[in-house]
């Protein structure tokens, strides 16, 4: 059956018209129309991935499913933003060219879960894709407005339901959406339905208020304006009547903004007479100055990334991400200083307004002094930060800290010390196998670094109950911010691919532990390879551009099962360690606060694993023989295609058989034991890279070195 409800809350039941609505929690699109991939694709590009993506149960008469995309919001909106989440979800239609009806904010929508029936076919509204991020309304917003409209789409007035123009971006203009002019060409005498002064003064008004909000610079907003008239305006107006009519729009403006000083379009500051009393800064005051000023104070110990979007601020010990908005506090301090300075009322009231410190801050996060790369940020695998200084893991050696070393990861150990009840606790966990003990603190050690030429995955096994996760947990403690706690499923076979914020948290990273998998759960090996295999890394932070990064993260999984390959290869081989936790603690025997007995000695079990970093360097991991023998008998029971070639063929270097033939063997052998068949090429692949090679007899395929034990192939055998 069909199921609708209005994506929003009322205070009564039974009520459900746009006067009812009290919060709303989405902005949604219905695609129901036209390339639906190519309008996904242009939202994902420009409002990030939607929260939940639904296929409607429509189809197109091209084909393509029909879609609803919702972008959850970190909070419900209430109020006056009921009317801007409205405003949003249609300006998102008209863009892009979805339905507008969204408009209304008491316009129903089908249900996940529900039937669509509407074309007398039935078709289930299904869940496509899931994201747990959330969306500030004011950052959506900006971004939908930052958003061009989809070439092809005709972008046409759009009116609210009383048929008064809306205005997505506030200008408070009667003639639509002045982002429409964005992508449009405008040709002269009003060919296009707008002449060239209607067109070049609205966008000229936009960008004033966008400088006026201190969104862009004075300069930035005049290069956008010339941009405009350059790309748009067929012929473009000369650049003294461009001059002219923006210098116009900005004393007006400013006559109506609160009557601050403002700079001029181009420069962003002119002469005056220095008062601030003619509208104008003086110039000691400018944003650029004051901008200067906060880099003469800060320069030393703040730093700015641009692709992560943040700032970075030296503690003595380490250059930590800052996350309390403390660069723009700095930078309102350095504006509040100059208003007391100044001696003007109109100077010290700009000065104080948060548009002036938000273009401060941001000036200042250009400055040579600030602006870093990524990759300039823990770049010296070799080097390990610690409370007590920086440990050469080369040598053991600690040196003071060190601001120009980069680093932004600390343990919360110091290397020094004993830890007598971390090695009885290995003692006990390992049934008293010394070698095993010693393997351990060489995996340890070398999760110290960030080298990762053994491409190595470690997994620890157990069935319950015998310290496999104390023993990951403690490291994950001490390592501090070198260690990170992944999601299982980041590792494992799943139908979609992970949000690329997932990877921007592994940078810089040491281990990276995950515990308890589950059962029937499968390796995702072709991540896994290229995880551990020393490839850089391309991530982004949310709402921040991409950067790549090159990994220092040792994989360190814990469980009670074991997950299944489908393809037992020479890479998986050389790359998993399967380590056995199979002495399980007698009830009697466990001490529920040993985790924090082990790490009241986490100084001591750091001083332990630093010596196991200096092991490893001189005799590699050397895993012992149970570790060996557990990871051999999990790839043969793992090993599929190994078992069908030793119980239904015969090896000789004589022996031919056609591909189809064992394929068909193959096919019969896997579904009798409920494996995995996969396709004829996947199976001639595996078998290639087993050593065997590729003949041809005409236009049949065989493959030489093998035959099934049969003389005859399997029923239903096709030649290829």
């Amino acid at each position: 059956m069909a199921l609708y409800v209005i994506p929003g809350t009322v205070p009564e039941p039974g009520q459900a018209s746009a006067e009812h609505i009290a919060q709303m929690q989405v902005v949604l699109v219905d695609l129901d129309g036209g390339d639906i991939a190519a309008k996904r694709a242009h939202l994902l590009q420009h409002l990030g991935p939607p929260s939940l993506e639904v296929a409607s149960g429509g189809v197109t008469p091209e084909g393509q499913a029909k879609l609803h995309l919702y972008w959850r919001l970190t909070e419900p909106a209430t109020g006056e933003d009921l009317a801007k989440v409205c405003r949003l979800r249609h300006a998102i239609a008209v863009k892009v060219g979805g339905d507008p009806a969204f408009r209304s904010a008491h316009q129903p929508i089908r249900v996940a879960g529900s039937v669509h029936a509407k074309t007398g076919q039935q078709r289930l509204v299904a869940i496509r894709h899931r994201d747990g991020h959330d969306q500030d309304l004011t950052e959506l917003a900006e971004a939908v407005l930052a958003m061009p409209p989809l070439p092809g789409v005709g972008v046409e007035a759009a009116v609210d339901a009383a048929g008064n123009p809306l205005d997505f971006n506030g200008a408070g203009s009667s003639r639509g959406d002045v982002t429409e002019l964005f992508g449009q060409q405008v040709r002269e005498g009003g060919a296009d339905g707008v002449t060239r002064f209607e067109a070049l003064s609205r966008i000229i008004g936009y960008w004033i208020r966008r400088c006026q909000d201190g969104f862009v610079t004075a300069a930035q907003a005049w290069q956008e304006i010339c941009d405009y008239n350059t790309a748009r305006i067929t012929p473009p107006w000369p650049e003294d009547r461009l001059r002219h009519e923006a210098e116009r729009l900005w004393r007006r403006a400013e006559a109506s903004h609160a009557g601050a000083g403002a700079a001029d379009p181009e420069h962003g500051e002119v002469g005056g007479d220095g008062t601030g009393d003619d509208g104008v800064l003086p110039i000691g005051f400018t944003e650029d100055a004051l901008a200067a000023e906060f880099s003469e104070q800060h320069g030393e110990d703040w730093r700015h990334v641009s692709v992560w979007g943040a700032w970075l601020t030296w503690t003595g010990s380490r250059w930590e991400r800052e996350g309390t908005l403390r660069a723009f506090d700095l930078a309102r301090l350095v504006c509040r200083a100059a208003a007391n300075r100044a001696n003007s009322n109109k100077v010290r009231t700009k000065l104080s307004q948060a548009s002036t410190v938000a273009a401060v801050e941001r000036l200042a996060r250009a400055d040579r002094r600030h602006a870093t790369t990524a990759e300039v940020w823990d770049r010296d695998p070799w080097l390990l930060n610690t409370p007590a200084g920086v440990v050469d893991l080369r040598t053991g050696a600690l040196a003071p800290h060190d601001r120009a070393l980069c680093m932004t990861k600390i343990t919360s150990a110091a290397p020094q010390g004993e830890c007598a009840a971390w090695v009885a606790f290995l003692a006990q966990v390992t049934g008293g196998d010394v070698e095993l003990q010693a393997y351990l603190r060489r995996v340890v050690g070398y999760a110290l670094t960030g080298v990762t030429t053994e491409h190595a995955l470690f997994f620890l096994y157990g069935t319950g109950a015998n310290g496999k996760s104390v023993f990951a947990n403690t490291l994950t403690a001490l390592l501090g911010d070198y260690a990170t706690v992944a999601p299982m499923d980041m590792f494992m076979a799943t139908t979609g691919d992970r949000h690329p914020t997932d990877m921007a948290g592994l940078r810089g990273a040491r281990i990276v532990t995950s515990i308890e998998t589950e059962q029937g759960s499968r390796w995702a090996e072709s991540k896994l390879k290229a995880l551990t295999g020393g490839d850089r890394i391309t991530a982004r932070f949310m709402r921040q551009d991409f950067f790549e990064f090159t990994p220092q993260f040792k994989l360190l999984v814990a469980g009670n099962h074991k997950p299944s390959i489908r393809n037992v290869d020479e890479a998986m081989r050389r790359r998993l360690h399967m380590v056995p936790f199979t002495v399980t603690i007698p009830p009697a025997q466990r001490d529920k606060r040993l985790p924090e007995r082990l790490l009241a000695e986490r100084d001591g079990i750091l001083a332990w694993a630093l010596q196991g970093c200096l092991e490893w360097q001189r005799v590699g991991l050397r895993p012992p023989a149970t570790v060996l023998a557990a990871t051999e008998e999990y790839f043969e029971a793992e090993d599929a295609l190994g078992r069908w070639l030793a119980e239904c063929c015969e090896r000789g270097v004589n022996h031919v058989e056609a591909t189809a033939v064992l394929f068909a063997s193959w096919k019969a052998w896997a579904e009798a034991g409920g494996e995995y068949v996969g396709s004829v090429r996947r199976f001639s692949d595996n078998l290639l890279n087993r050593g065997f090679e590729l003949h041809r007899k005409g236009s049949a395929r065989q493959l030489r070195g093998l035959r099934l034990c049969q003389s005859t192939a399997p029923a239903g055998a096709i030649q290829f």
